[in-house]
Formats: structure tokens, C-alpha cells, sequence
């Protein structure tokens, strides 16, 4: 019985976790990264610092930025979610994006650096 108890409060205690991680996650406050979008187009360019600055907030959360570059494609349509996610790459951030981390439809696993 103090198993069951004990398993219980560790349940409610990832629960409650995991919901802490994912409300500090906002897609629609993706103004930080608009510097990044001349490496986020159809057309990339090597990210600037700002932009790489800017990403550094996103370690260890793929699932967030994947909804944050989401949410700004409906604004900007000129972003090309494929190459938004090069760009940690190419800033060096190479391990905030897990080998094959998918995101609308697009795998990390094939591609190449700016």
C-alpha cells in the first residue's frame, strides 16, 4: 500500500512537472527571432549573432521551438521551416535539435549546414 501511495505521488509530481516545462513555452512570442529570418527564407543566409543569441533560449525545448517557427510561418510566410531548422546547426547549437526530431513533416536527420 505505501508503494502504491509513494508511485502516486511521484505520478502527480511529473504531472504537475510537465506541465510547468511545457506553460513556459509560448509560440506566439516569437519576436526574439526576428533576426533570424534572413536565415530562415527560401534563400538562407548564415544567421546572425542576435539570432544565435536568440536560440540559445530554446535548448533542450524542440518541441517549443518547432511551435514558435510554426506560429511565425502563419505570419511570415516567407519562412522555410527546413531551413529554420538548420539555423541552432549552423549557430553551433547542434544538440538543441535531436537527430531525427521531426517538425511539420521536416526531419533534422538529412540535413545539411547553411
Amino acid at each position: 500500500m505505501a508503494f502504491l501511495k509513494l508511485a502516486l505521488c511521484f505520478l502527480l509530481f511529473a504531472l504537475l512537472l510537465s506541465s510547468y516545462v511545457s506553460a513556459q513555452c509560448n509560440p506566439n512570442n516569437f519576436g526574439s527571432l526576428t533576426g533570424c529570418l534572413s536565415a530562415a527564407g527560401n534563400r538562407p543566409m548564415k544567421p546572425s549573432q542576435n539570432c544565435c543569441n536568440a536560440l540559445k533560449a530554446y535548448q533542450g525545448k524542440a518541441q517549443c521551438l518547432c511551435a514558435t517557427l510554426t506560429a511565425a510561418k502563419q505570419k511570415v510566410s516567407s519562412i522555410n521551416i527546413a531551413n529554420a531548422l538548420r539555423i541552432p546547426r549552423t549557430c553551433g547549437y547542434g544538440n538543441y535539435i535531436p537527430r531525427g526530431f521531426k517538425c511539420n513533416g521536416m526531419s533534422n536527420h538529412s540535413m545539411s549546414e547553411i
